[in-house]
């Protein structure tokens, strides 16, 4: 049986493909990806080949970029979404990959949730598919519902007629995104296959532990995912977190991204230490209380290990993750944060022990989700 992943140019899309990739690589399946040039070196690295979807080129990238000057962050989302993913990056792709699949063809595509290429290549061509959500229920059902124009739109530039409303109400899809972060009806899209994305391994961090705390005072780890660093529009929360972590009795770790820019903080106060990276799974048996952008990945692995959150979302399904996390009195949300606001969650959150008690009974709930192994049973039972 063959398998064909797709996903679009981003570590977080593809990343959480993986796990299901390995299962079926392990039961002697032939599986490849379909994503764009940047992320052949990350595919080779993890023992797949590689299906090279076309990309926009610099000009057309630079002609859509002009689109979201001036756009509110609130908006910036669904702009992307409708343009870029439904728009440039699809209908970029779509025509040469049905061609290329007329000469590999997959009994199989399973497609991350912003990928569109292969969806289409998929229907096209009589190709069962699956959907992987890489975000929560209320995105994924507002992508399901709210661009239809822009999904009839991409196929008819590869002659498929419209497909109208509930265009996506027949694919099966599966999440990682335990039932607390998921409270939208699913109306236009499937209740997913829920799964637990990989074990719950938290380490004793005896190796490489150079940064946990001397002074007898709590962790507080801090992440803002791979994205904030390089983004102008949101680089501006590493000197804002270091700040409010001033003046507050804890340790406090903060993790860059490997890619981020010189000089993206000017001063460090003796109770922080910035690292580019640190494996998360090293650090949460130590944390107290993670402050982080509501990044799906980040967020359930946050659960999983049972730590308090405090989120300052910034785009895509980041203002979801972190309302339902509130929701359910497990995190606490700080829009457009400064540094007193920010100071002051923290603050709160570490002194909240009943916060603490409902996370560890959380993760107790994360960790009983069905394995992925199990999932790509379901996947493959159709």
């Amino acid at each position: 049986m063959k398998v064909l992943f797709t996903c679009n140019n981003v570590i977080s899309h593809f990343k959480p493909l993986l796990p299901f990739a390995r299962s079926l690589k392990s039961r002697g399946f032939e599986v490849r990806f379909a994503t764009n040039e940047p992320l052949a070196e990350e595919i080779e690295n993890a023992g797949f080949g590689h299906v090279l979807l076309d990309y926009p080129s610099d000009q057309v990238k630079e002609e859509a970029q002009k689109m979201f000057v001036g756009v509110a962050p609130k908006d910036m989302g669904k702009l992307y979404m409708a343009e870029v993913f439904f728009g440039i990056f699809a209908k970029t792709a779509a025509p040469a990959l049905i061609e290329k699949l007329g000469e590999w063809r997959p009994d199989l595509i399973v497609r991350e949730t912003t990928e569109f290429a292969g969806l289409v290549a998929a229907q096209k061509l009589g190709i069962r598919h699956v959907r992987l959500e890489i975000v929560n229920g209320e995105s994924e059902e507002s992508i399901t519902t709210n661009y239809q124009k822009q999904f009839d739109s991409l196929r008819a530039s590869v002659s498929l007629p419209p497909a109208g409303a509930g265009y996506l109400k027949d694919e099966m899809a599966f999440s990682a995104h335990p039932q607390m972060l998921d409270d939208t009806p699913r109306v236009n899209s499937q209740s997913p296959v829920r799964f637990l994305a990989e074990p719950i391994v938290l380490s004793d961090a005896e190796v490489n532990n150079e940064w946990l705390p001397q002074a007898d005072w709590p962790l507080v780890y801090a992440t803002f995912g791979t994205v904030a660093g390089n983004s102008e529009g949101s680089n501006g929360i590493y000197q804002t977190a270091v700040d409010a972590f001033s003046e507050i009795p804890a340790n406090f770790l903060l993790t860059t991204g490997k890619d981020a820019p010189e000089g993206l903080i000017s001063s460090v106060p003796p109770n922080v230490v910035v690292r580019p990276f640190v494996p998360q799974w090293d650090v949460l048996p130590h944390a107290k209380l993670m402050v982080n952008h509501g990044g799906s990945g980040t967020v359930i692995a946050g659960l999983g290990s049972g730590v308090l959150m405090v989120i300052t979302p910034m785009f895509a399904d980041q203002p979801d993750n972190a309302r339902c996390l509130a929701s359910v009195n497990l995190g606490l949300s700080v829009a457009d944060p400064d540094v007193a606001s920010l100071r002051a969650a923290a603050i709160k959150a570490l002194a909240d022990e009943g916060m603490r008690e409902r996370a560890q009974i959380a993760a107790k709930e994360v960790v009983k989700m069905p394995s992925v192994d199990e999932a790509v049973d379901i996947m493959l039972r159709g």
